[in-house]
């Protein structure tokens, strides 16, 4: 980013903008947290099965059956697990004077010590010597507990504390020195591989929570080493001091050269948060969008990729501060442009926007899109206002040359919502519009969702959420677009909701009577919640499934974790409004991601038409297996056949009666619309691209298969004795049911025709119940409740 006049510091006045505050969070470390936590749960599952995998029998073998020689070496090296060294490391690292790193340090390495303890005490895996296991113990032998390793997580909560403040050869060395403590576990015959690896996952997440709650610092750099640094690649400077100016991912100087201009110096951080690999995962999923695709290469590639984009832009036509040098190496690197007097155009009061300033500003957009570029933070604060009323576009640091489409759309929904918070929304579109023409403009609609904006505008969006709302009606208004945020249904009514509650919970509750609480609870047998854990997992990647099949049945391209999210918020709309509720709520979801009334509603047709299809593949396929196998068991009369069709009639009567008096007060614009017609959608398939037909068929018959996964999960977990293929054969047959005839998986039907099949194929009534019950909580009920909880908010982050 190129230099800007700020006024100086004055006391009791707030500072500069530009001030780089001493700490930063990164909401990333929440992930680690939780993907930490998900590899201790999925070690949690597999440790209590109280059996030894041949895999980790053979990693073990072969790590403890290290040579003896080595042991002096590992003893000391595995110390630093010891919950001992951390108050020694602590005070080490505050004699140098590194408070915050002490601070990081002493409380990550406690906390560890503290949660393995908690594990092991919950867990009760043996240590090794309790296994049939030909180990060495150069130590002796250990008693005690094994998952977790507390050394591992000690020592992996430190190496996490200390990153940030060290370099990157250094931090490797960290790193080195918590798994070497992790494998001496091993060696020593204290712990077995998953011990350590849970004890690493443990650590990991602590020390991550710990960055976040506290913050990391941000890197310094003297200015006295930019100048060393400047003169070193023949660019000899004098006067360097630091810029006031915003800079998220760099830290701004200036400088004056030897012919006495004034130069910007822009120093690139070489831990920038676009190369965190977690980061980039998270932003793939969530919005298919990585802002800096060029930030994993090494600096001085980075900095010349800089260059070179603004070079380009400069070329075409581009106002842009003139590239003076870009180089640099792992440690840091630089870029010089010449020093710019101006002001951001977020640094402007609202009366200075006008029509002609902003106007100049889209022409300048007009030519980054006419050259390909696209700047990929494209805010207020990157195009600079000089004396003349002229714009400046800078700080490329992002931008990709030859951009695709999607990528330059992102530049003019980033800019829109950006101006539109600081001035009028209808006079940003209007000029927008004139200026790069409808269609450009309209191809930006999907970037108009906070989680697709920088960092820097979905926290100004949180402050002024009505501005973004006021900007997509603004330009759906003048593009003559129908308005996704209008109320997709009526006020439902007190009575409707009261049915649909008293109807879900007779479901719930009298399911499990029917097989008395007390053998309803007990039929989990020992280790039967590994089997629960399982068909948890197993309902997620089956709803991620179905999330990518629907990401086929529209060409736009749309985020996995929004149609995700957007998964959930259909399922909520069902309970209350039916088939047509979720059909209403998933074509809104496809309109606020640009894709037009019409063709939303086929997407939707086309979604059903490849479940009903990928259900008749695998009940077929699993019907025929089951057969030729003979393994579908002998079919019985189900137990309890009376009192279970007289619950589910009545659960069922309520529910469908709720939904009936709800669709009675709909009085949102485009009331009820007719079924699909399946034939009609079929036969749209030659016409089609058939691979993208292919692919959402393939993504939905991995669902229903992963579903059916789900049923048999929990019917191992309800200890039922029915055969899987059976199983799998039975629900496919069901789920083809509730697609052709969705009414038919409404709540009270569809559990009660679950759990009378499965005692049917000879499981006991309340192993049926359990079984029924839990599938139908993972699949729908859970969804539908996180759904209803969480629509708002998913409204506002994702646009669904």
């Amino acid at each position: 980013m190129t230099s800007r006049v700020v006024s100086p510091a004055v006391p009791g006045v707030r500072p500069p903008r530009g001030a780089r505050p001493p700490v930063q969070r990164h909401p990333v470390d929440l992930v680690r947290v939780a993907l930490g936590l998900a590899v201790l749960g999925l070690g949690f599952l597999i440790a209590q099965r109280g059996r030894l995998p041949v895999f980790e029998q053979n990693v073990f073998q072969i790590v403890n059956d290290l040579p003896a020689e080595v042991f002096p070496v590992v003893w000391v090296v595995m110390q630093l697990g010891n919950v001992l060294a951390v108050p020694v490391v602590a005070a080490v690292a505050a004699l140098t004077g590194r408070l915050r790193m002490a601070r990081d340090m002493l409380v990550s390495g406690v906390l560890a010590y503290l949660a393995a303890d908690e594990v092991k005490q919950v867990v009760q895996r043996e240590r090794p010597g309790g296994f049939a296991l030909d180990a060495n113990f150069p130590e002796g032998p250990v008693g005690g507990l094994g998952f977790i390793s507390g050394h591992s997580a000690v020592a992996a909560a430190l190496a996490t504390a200390v990153v940030p403040y060290l370099s990157r050869r250094a931090r490797r060395t960290a790193w080195a020195l918590a798994w070497t403590v992790a494998l001496a576990r091993i060696y020593v015959g204290a712990h077995l591989p998953l011990d350590i690896v849970g004890g690493l996952a443990v650590g990991w997440a602590i020390g991550s929570l710990v960055h976040w709650a506290f913050g990391v610092p941000r890197l310094e750099v003297p200015p006295d080493r930019v100048a060393r640094w400047l003169e070193h690649y023949g660019l000899p400077v004098r006067d360097v001091r630091p810029a006031a100016v915003q800079a998220r991912s760099s830290i701004p100087f200036e400088a004056v050269d030897e012919q006495g201009r004034r130069l910007y110096v822009k120093w690139l951080e070489p831990d920038r948060r676009e190369r965190d690999w977690l980061y980039r995962l998270w932003r793939l999923l969530a919005v298919r969008d990585v802002k800096d695709a060029d930030a994993v290469a090494p600096l001085g590639q980075q900095a010349e990729h800089e260059a070179v984009a603004a070079m380009i832009a400069r070329e075409r036509g581009v106002h842009v501060p003139r590239v003076l040098l870009a180089r640099g190496k792992d440690r840091g690197a630089i870029v010089v442009q010449e020093y710019l007097t101006a002001r951001g155009l977020d640094d402007l009061p609202a009366e200075e926007l006008t029509r002609e300033l902003l106007t100049a500003v889209w022409r300048q957009v007009a030519l980054l899109r006419a050259a390909r570029v696209a700047h990929h933070d494209l805010v207020a604060s990157s195009v600079l206002v000089d004396g003349d009323g002229r714009p400046w576009v800078v700080d490329f640091g992002n931008a990709l040359t030859g951009a695709s489409d999607d990528a330059l759309s992102g530049d003019v929904a980033e800019l829109l919502a950006s101006l539109a918070l600081r001035t009028d929304p209808g006079l940003v579109v209007d000029c927008a519009i004139d200026t790069l023409g409808p269609d450009a403009v309209a191809e930006a609609l999907p970037g108009l969702t906070p989680m697709s904006l920088t960092s820097a505008t979905r926290a100004a969006v949180r402050t002024d959420h009505a501005r973004l709302d006021a900007l997509r009606g603004a330009l759906r208004g003048r593009l003559g677009l129908p308005d996704p945020d209008r109320p997709e249904f009526g006020p439902p009514g007190l009575a409707a909701r009261l049915a649909v509650a008293a109807g879900s919970a007779l479901v719930l509750v009298g399911v499990p009577l029917l097989a008395g609480a007390t053998e309803f609870f007990d039929v989990v047998e020992d280790g039967g919640w590994r089997w629960l854990g399982a068909a948890l997992a197993l309902a997620v990647l089956a709803r991620a499934a179905n999330a990518a099949a629907a990401l086929f049945t529209v060409e736009r391209r749309i985020a996995l974790g929004r149609t995700y999210a957007a998964s959930l918020v259909a399922e909520s709309a069902s309970l209350l409004h039916g088939s047509e509720g979720w059909r209403r709520s998933a074509a809104r979801f496809l309109e606020r991601a640009g894709v037009l009334p019409a063709d939303a509603r086929r997407s939707t047709d086309r979604f059903v038409v490849s479940g009903v299809v990928a259900a008749i593949l695998v009940a077929s396929g699993m019907l025929v297996m089951a057969v030729v196998e003979d393994r579908l068991g002998d079919w019985q009369a189900p137990e309890a056949l009376v009192p279970a069709v007289a619950l589910g009639l009545a659960a069922w009567a309520l529910v469908l009666t709720g939904q009936w008096l709800a669709r009675r007060h709909d009085t949102a614009p485009g009331g009820r619309r007719r079924l699909p017609s399946l034939l009609a959608t079929i036969t749209r398939v030659p016409a089609e691209v058939p691979w993208r037909w292919g692919a959402q068929f393939g993504w939905s018959t991995v669902g229903v298969v992963l579903e059916g996964a789900v049923l048999a999960a929990a019917m191992h977990a309800a200890g039922g004795s029915v055969p899987l293929l059976a199983t799998a054969s039975v629900y496919a047959a069901l789920h083809l049911l509730w697609s052709v005839l969705p009414v038919t998986g409404a709540p009270g039907c569809a559990e009660v025709t679950l759990l009378l099949a499965l005692t049917a194929l000879g499981a006991p009534l309340a192993s049926a119940c359990a079984a029924a019950l839990v599938f139908r909580v993972l699949v729908s009920w859970i969804p539908a409740v996180l759904g209803w909880l969480l629509t708002a908010r998913l409204e506002h982050r994702f646009g669904v």
